[in-house]
């Protein structure tokens, strides 16, 4: 059935709109920050919750010098505190921190960011700094490690052991002593110092993250700022979670936990507490608690949800809202660079297996489009003629649409349905852990960080300071042109008013400058994306003729 004028104005503003939207959410939520400092000495604050209650916090200064156990497998290097058996040292090394050589590992827990289980909600039980006798002085896979403690009502045993991998289990046994009964309940956090937050600029959610009622919830630190968070439930896990890496404790699935999320002088705390439990006169109760401390490896992280049956345990992912198109994306990008070995290559031959598998739909605009291109001259006949007389013009400009065989909106409702897979493809290649300090050719030894090189400073030779926003590489600017080229190539909508026109108009200028500082795999991708789309564009509008 024929559009009316009013809904093929809809549609095109309808179009303009979602442009628009898709600009905002690309960079409404980029920031920057200041990089991350490490002190010598740590201030651990201990999260005291009894029986849900509001929790009581307790400061102490901690001397750096404390004994430790050495923790060491296949892809961590660290040390656990004897005192308050904190987990306070853990460095991945699997990854550096820069792509120099001789760059040390990365360091995910220090002194500023740690991890710890205590027991709460009983005076008999070890204060917050309590020293345990250890069973052997280094944790590796084969040789777990035992933690004691033992007071005149309580005895403790803690058992720590680690996988090839990032995922400890930590075993407590807890004996009552006492000639009556006691409550209980087990206390895990993750506590981080605001001094160590590196924000990086990216719309992937940095900060608390948590399963409850088996949904995901994600809270930004700025949140937390305002006031606390907390969550009941049954199981589910929490923790902090980095653009690559997180933090997260996984407590029994078959307890009914609290989950609190809050700021406290100048550390931010990520905790859980266990509903509180009877334990009778020389009785004992277990509880097995999972720490995942490392990378954000999609397919090491599915493996943990399968074998440890840690529900949703992906989402610690931040796949977006499109998390059906974006988890399979992913998937195959991985597959890609694992067959060509290189991840610029892999980010190639993906844009260009998408563009075949949307050539159907893309086809369709296209023809719309030069359809349209073609019709122009004739449109701007009919809009000079009866520029004063708006009936006429519509009726006109609908004779001619039924004439020609043109939808001047066919080309809009494609483009729409493309919308959800552009959002997938940038958390894609926005989440990729595999992006991180990958090389391409040349000057680009890093997908994951902007070009690095500079036209305004003529590629470095001219050592001048410049804005920030000025800072422009060969990329973006070839990004830019293409986009150009494209649009240019793109016939402006009917009845398309000054507005509309200047904002396309100068659309590639505001990427260029917007996209300059992005990630240069995010740029490579999008260019050759356009490329593709011209040489359609080509071929398409010769067809039509």
């Amino acid at each position: 059935m024929q559009q009316t004028p009013k809904q093929i104005k809809a549609e095109q503003r309808s179009m303009m709109w979602s442009m628009i939207l898709i600009i905002a959410v690309l960079f409404g939520f980029q920031y920057f920050s200041k990089p991350t400092q490490n002190g010598d000495k740590y201030e651990q604050a201990m999260n005291v919750q009894e029986a849900f209650e509001k929790p009581e916090i307790v400061t102490e200064k901690v001397d750096s010098s404390v004994k430790h156990v050495g923790v060491e497998n296949d892809a961590l290097k660290g040390e656990i505190a004897l005192n308050g058996g904190v987990f306070d040292s853990l460095t991945l090394k699997k990854y550096k921190q820069t792509i120099q050589q001789n760059s040390p590992d990365v360091a995910l827990l220090s002194n500023q960011y740690m991890a710890y289980l205590k027991w709460t909600g009983n005076p008999s039980l070890p204060k917050e700094m309590a020293d345990w006798k250890v069973s052997n002085e280094k944790l590796t896979t084969e040789t777990p490690v035992t933690f004691t403690w033992e007071g005149a009502d309580v005895k403790l045993s803690r058992q720590i052991s680690i996988d090839d991998n990032y995922m400890f289990t930590i075993v407590d046994t807890l004996q009552n002593k006492s000639s009556k009964a006691i409550s209980v309940a087990l206390n895990g956090v993750v506590a981080r110092a605001i001094d160590n937050i590196e924000k990086e600029r990216t719309s992937v959610h940095t900060g608390f993250v948590s399963l409850v009622d088996n949904r995901l919830r994600e809270t930004n630190y700025d949140e937390v700022e305002k006031k606390e968070v907390s969550y009941k439930t049954q199981g589910g896990w929490t923790g902090m979670t980095d653009k690559y890496w997180q933090t997260i404790f996984v407590p029994d699935q078959d307890q009914v936990v609290e989950y609190m999320d809050k700021k406290v002088n100048n550390m931010y705390f990520a905790s859980f507490q266990t509903a509180p439990q009877k334990v009778e006169s020389g009785a004992t109760v277990t509880k097995t608690t999972h720490l995942f401390a490392g990378a954000k490896d999609l397919n090491l992280i599915n493996a943990y949800q399968k074998t440890l049956n840690i529900p949703k345990f992906d989402l610690t992912i931040d796949f977006g809202w499109f998390y059906f198109l974006t988890k399979p994306f992913l998937y195959f990008l991985q597959w890609l660079y694992a067959l060509v070995g290189n991840m610029g290559i892999a980010i190639l031959v993906f844009a260009t297996l998408l563009r075949l598998a949307l050539l159907p739909m893309a086809t369709k605009s296209y023809i719309s489009m030069a359809k349209m291109k073609k019709i122009q001259p004739q449109m701007k006949i009919i809009q000079e003629r009866y520029k004063d007389d708006r009936v006429r013009l519509q009726q006109e400009i609908m004779t001619l649409y039924k004439r020609e065989k043109v939808n001047p909106a066919g080309g809009c409702l494609p483009m729409l349905i493309q919308i959800p897979v552009f959002f997938a493809l940038y958390k894609v290649l926005s989440v990729s852990l595999q992006m991180r300090q990958a090389p391409f050719f040349g000057w680009i030894k890093d997908l994951s960080a902007p070009d690095p090189s500079s036209v305004f400073t003529l590629f470095g030779l001219v050592p001048w300071p410049i804005p920030s926003f000025l800072n422009l590489g060969v990329m973006p600017i070839l990004m830019g042109l293409t986009m150009y080229i494209q649009q240019r190539m793109t016939p402006q909508p009917a009845g398309a008013d000054k507005t509309q026109v200047n904002m396309f108009k100068y659309m590639p200028i505001m990427f260029t400058f917007m996209m300059g500082q992005f990630a240069v795999g995010l740029i490579i991708y999008w260019t050759w994306s356009n490329i593709l789309s011209i040489a359609q564009q080509k071929y398409i509008t010769k067809k039509v003729g």
